[in-house]
């Protein structure tokens, strides 16, 4: 196990963030990749969790990093002949990937935390810290302070997060939610430790603000709110925007949105690796870089992003090559039962959804059926 933590550790500090993983679809431009609450994707693998608790029901979970390259995981403390079992002395503890995030950048490992504590008025405060370690966890650094937002959903671009957040509104004294919040747009720049707000998306009950992904310079972000608390009946309301992010403009979302299903939600869309695809009644409608569109009749998109160039769907097992949509059955025989793909690096990297912890590498000539 210590041949393998250096063997990981080495590649924690000496390789780059890979093409594969974030493809590029125009010259010294890279896209940003979502990366989902629980697990972070980062270089060439993926950090984690531990998913199990102790025989008293209590998990003080620790941090993973499952290598790409390897296939296998490593718990992320660098301390020799630790047992991993004490939070005081085992860097592994401490990291929550669900609201953490955890990212490496430039030979160093970024995170979120979050507090809650009560001013002398009875208002409750909150505090999202950010935070610079070694890529083995130690030597930990708070260098920023983010007060009263909450991170809701983030998206990685290079050394730069950007994120939607919520402010809550909590009663004085009993911190009881109100259920009202309001929503903005903001990003955190590793390298150069520099916090920026872009600005309000939208107020109102029940916040759900999301990122859908990045096309041609510009970030999606769509979201939905009600106009009142009541839980047994509200009308929500959406909202679809656009980041510029080379201005931090936002704007409305100026893409066609899909049409709407039998149950009044939207049919299936996706926005990344260049690609932007949405349905038109039953017929798939892909944009590319340039601009360019292509019609697939009836085919129904999925919501991933794009990856290496293929739209894939592996709930029913379909994919779009999307330079000339081909559509393509995967060969899912060597598939966890539920899984989905996560990302290319060498290969398509599978992961087992029932167990986040579980990985399994799928080459091209093996990914689709003959």
């Amino acid at each position: 196990m210590k041949k393998l933590f250096v063997i990981i550790l080495a590649a924690l500090l000496f390789l780059c963030s890979c093409d594969e993983q974030k493809t590029e679809y125009a010259e010294g431009y890279e896209t940003s990749y979502h990366s989902p609450k629980g697990t972070s994707l980062s270089l060439n693998g993926i950090f984690y969790n531990d998913e199990n608790e102790d025989s008293n029901g209590y998990s003080a979970r620790r941090l993973w990093f499952y290598d790409f390259d390897s296939m296998q995981s490593v718990i992320l403390c660098a301390r020799p002949n630790c047992l991993h079992n004490d939070p005081d002395t085992c860097t592994a503890f401490g990291i929550n990937c669900w609201d953490a995030y955890p990212t490496i950048v430039n030979n160093k490992l970024y995170y979120f935390s979050r507090d809650y504590a009560w001013d002398d008025d009875g208002k409750l405060l909150i505090n999202t810290y950010v935070w610079k370690a070694s890529t083995g966890g130690s030597s930990r650094t708070k260098i920023d302070t983010i007060e009263d937002l909450i991170i809701y959903d983030l998206a990685v671009k290079g050394s730069v997060v950007y994120f939607t957040t919520v402010q809550k509104n909590y009663e004085d004294y009993t911190g009881v939610d109100t259920g009202f919040a309001k929503s903005y747009i903001c990003s955190y720049d590793y390298e150069n430790e520099k916090f920026t707000n872009y600005g309000l998306l939208a107020e109102g009950y029940h916040m759900c603000p999301f990122i859908m992904g990045e096309y041609n310079g510009g970030l999606y972000i769509y979201g939905s709110y009600a106009d009142n608390y009541d839980d047994d009946y509200h009308e929500w309301n959406n909202f679809y925007l656009r980041l510029n992010l080379e201005t931090g403009e936002i704007s409305e979302w100026d893409m066609p949105i899909s049409s709407l299903n039998e149950y009044g939600s939207l049919k299936g869309m996706f926005v990344g690796g260049g690609y932007y695809g949405y349905m038109d009644g039953d017929n798939a409608v892909i944009f590319d870089s340039a601009g360019e569109s292509m019609v697939i009749e009836n085919f129904e998109l999925s919501n991933y992003a794009p990856i290496n160039g293929y739209h894939f769907d592996v709930y029913n097992g379909t994919a779009i090559n999307l330079s000339n949509g081909e559509t393509l059955k995967i060969n899912k025989k060597n598939f966890p039962e539920h899984s989905s793909i996560i990302c290319y690096h060498n290969g398509y990297i599978i992961r087992n959804d029932a167990k986040k912890s579980e990985f399994v590498k799928i080459s091209d000539e093996e990914i689709f059926k003959e």
